[in-house]
C-alpha cells in the first residue's frame, strides 16, 4: 500500500474502531456503560458504506460481546475493509481486530460510569491495517446519564498508536449522544464525536456528527441505520451505516 493510502484508510475507520456501544450501540459513535449480565451474549453486525473527495470505503465490522459478570463485558470485534481510492488499486481484505473489555465501576441512577479498554492486533491482509506484530492500545471512560425516555452518554478516550512514519501516536476522543426513546420500540440518537486526526501531516481533528434510529423488531433483535456527516473539512465527507443487533443467553 502507498504511504499515503494508510493514513486515509485510518481516518476513515477510526470513526468506528473505538467507540463502540454493547446495549443496542449501532450506528452510534458514543458507548454507554450498559453491559450483558452474566452468561449474555450480544452480536451486532456494522455496515459502513464512506464517501469522501472520490475516494470510497466499505467497512464490515461485527461485534461479540460476552457478559462474564454482571458488570464486565469481554468483546472481539473483527473488521473487513474494501477501499477505492484516487490513482490507487481497489484493495479489499480483512482489517485489525478489537480485542477488549468493559467494566461498569459506578451506578447510582440515574447515573453511571465505565471504561471500555483493550488492544488492536494486527490482523489485517492487503496492509489494510497495522504492521504485522504491532499492536495499539487505547481505552475509553464512559458516563451515562438515564433519565427515560432521554439519556445522554459522554466519552473521553485516548489510543496508543505504534510509532511509525507520518502516523500519529497520541489519539484523543470526544464524543457526547442523546438517545431519545420515541416509543417502546423506536430510539431516535444525535451524536456529535472529535478524534485527533491519525494523519500527522495534518493538525485538523476529525469532527462529525450523526443521527440515527434503532428499531426493536423483537426482544433480543433490533436494526439500526445512520448518517454521519463531517462537521469540519478534516473528517470524511459522508457515512451511511446499517447494522442488525441480536441479544440472548448462552
Amino acid at each position: 500500500m502507498p504511504g499515503r493510502l494508510l493514513p486515509t484508510v485510518l481516518c476513515a475507520t477510526a470513526l468506528l474502531a473505538l467507540p463502540l456501544d454493547a446495549r443496542a450501540g449501532h450506528p452510534m459513535l458514543t458507548e454507554d456503560t450498559g453491559t450483558q449480565g452474566t452468561g449474555n451474549a450480544e452480536l451486532e453486525l456494522g455496515f459502513s458504506w464512506a464517501s469522501d473527495a472520490g475516494n470510497r470505503y466499505f467497512l464490515f465490522q461485527p461485534q461479540l460481546s460476552y457478559g462474564a459478570t454482571p458488570t464486565l463485558d469481554l468483546i472481539v470485534q473483527p473488521s473487513w475493509l474494501d477501499t477505492d481510492v484516487t490513482d490507487t488499486p481497489t484493495v479489499h481484505g480483512y482489517g485489525d481486530t478489537n480485542l477488549d473489555f468493559k467494566w461498569r465501576f459506578f451506578g447510582r441512577d440515574p447515573y453511571s460510569l465505565a471504561i471500555r479498554a483493550g488492544a488492536t492486533v494486527a490482523t489485517s491482509t492487503n496492509d489494510l491495517g497495522l504492521p504485522a506484530g504491532k499492536t495499539a492500545e487505547h481505552a475509553l471512560l464512559v458516563g451515562t446519564y438515564d433519565a427515560t425516555p432521554l439519556t445522554i452518554d459522554a466519552n473521553l478516550g485516548y489510543a496508543r498508536n505504534p510509532d511509525l512514519p507520518e502516523h500519529r501516536t497520541d489519539i484523543f476522543h470526544v464524543s457526547a449522544a442523546a438517545l431519545y426513546a420515541a416509543t417502546d420500540r423506536m430510539n431516535l440518537v444525535l451524536d456529535l464525536a472529535w478524534d485527533s486526526n491519525p494523519d500527522a501531516t495534518r493538525s485538523s481533528p476529525l469532527a462529525v456528527g450523526l443521527v440515527g434510529a434503532i428499531y426493536t423488531c423483537r426482544p433480543g433483535l433490533d436494526v439500526d441505520i445512520g448518517y454521519r456527516s463531517h462537521l469540519n473539512s478534516a473528517a470524511i465527507d459522508r457515512q451511511w451505516l446499517l447494522g442488525v443487533t441480536f441479544r440472548g443467553a448462552l
